[in-house]
């Protein structure tokens, strides 16, 4: 069985990616662009108490998709 975790390092990279990528397409005040990179670099630092939590929920929610695709495609294999 495939098992996939991020660690911490992979969980930041991933919120940077996608913070980044918001901050890229959504036109907002240079100021609250500010606000939000402060943010991820303040609060969501990899050993910051905020990231451990997103962390771990990452991980949980990756597990049940997980799960969940697996169950579809016993039912799916199972429907002919």
């Amino acid at each position: 069985m495939v098992k996939i975790q991020l660690d911490l390092e992979e969980s930041w990279e991933l919120l940077s990616f996608v913070v980044n990528d918001m901050l890229k397409e959504v036109e907002l005040d240079k100021s609250d662009k500010a606000s939000i990179r402060r943010w991820k670099s303040k609060e969501m630092r990899t050993g910051s108490e905020e990231m451990k939590a997103l962390h771990e929920k990452l991980n949980a929610d990756l597990a049940r998709l997980w799960e969940v695709r697996k169950k579809s495609d016993i039912r799916a294999s199972d429907y002919r």
